[in-house]
C-alpha cells in the first residue's frame, strides 16, 4: 500500500500532467485495469487505454488546460481526495470548473480508481 506522502505525489503528477498536455504520463498513473468516471454521473472508462483514450480525447477538444489543486490533497488509507481547479481554453473563450477528485490506490501505488465530482451546470466563463 503506498504512503499517504506518495499518493499525495501521485496527485501531483497527475495534475502537472495535465497542465503540460501530456496524455501518456496521466494514462501511467492509472493500473492496467482502472476505472475512471469523469464527472461522476457518466459511464466508467475502464481499463488504461481506455482511460488514455478518454483524456486524449478531453485534450484534443480544448487549447490547453491547466490543473490546480486549490487545497490539500487528503491521503488516508487507500485513498486520496482532492480539490482541482480546471481552467481551459476552447474557442477564444475560457472556462473553469470546480471539481472534486477522489482517487482508490492499488498496493502497486497506481490509481485504480478516480471519480471527478463536478457537472455541466458548474462550468463557468471567465474570459469570453
Amino acid at each position: 500500500m503506498p504512503t499517504p506522502q506518495e499518493m499525495v505525489d501521485v496527485v501531483h503528477r497527475y495534475t502537472a500532467a495535465h497542465s503540460a498536455g501530456d496524455v501518456d504520463a496521466i494514462a501511467e498513473l492509472f493500473a492496467v485495469d482502472a476505472v475512471l468516471v469523469d464527472p461522476v454521473d457518466q459511464p466508467a472508462h475502464v481499463g488504461r487505454d481506455a482511460v488514455r483514450a478518454f483524456f486524449a480525447a478531453t485534450h484534443e477538444s480544448i487549447d490547453g488546460m491547466e490543473l490546480i489543486a486549490t487545497g490539500p490533497v487528503r491521503a488516508v488509507g487507500q485513498w486520496a481526495a482532492v480539490p482541482l481547479q480546471a481552467r481551459s481554453r476552447m474557442g477564444g473563450a475560457v472556462y473553469e470548473v470546480d471539481i472534486i477528485d477522489v482517487f482508490t490506490f492499488g498496493d502497486d501505488g497506481l490509481v485504480g480508481e478516480m471519480r471527478a465530482y463536478w457537472s455541466a451546470s458548474d462550468i463557468r466563463v471567465v474570459e469570453a
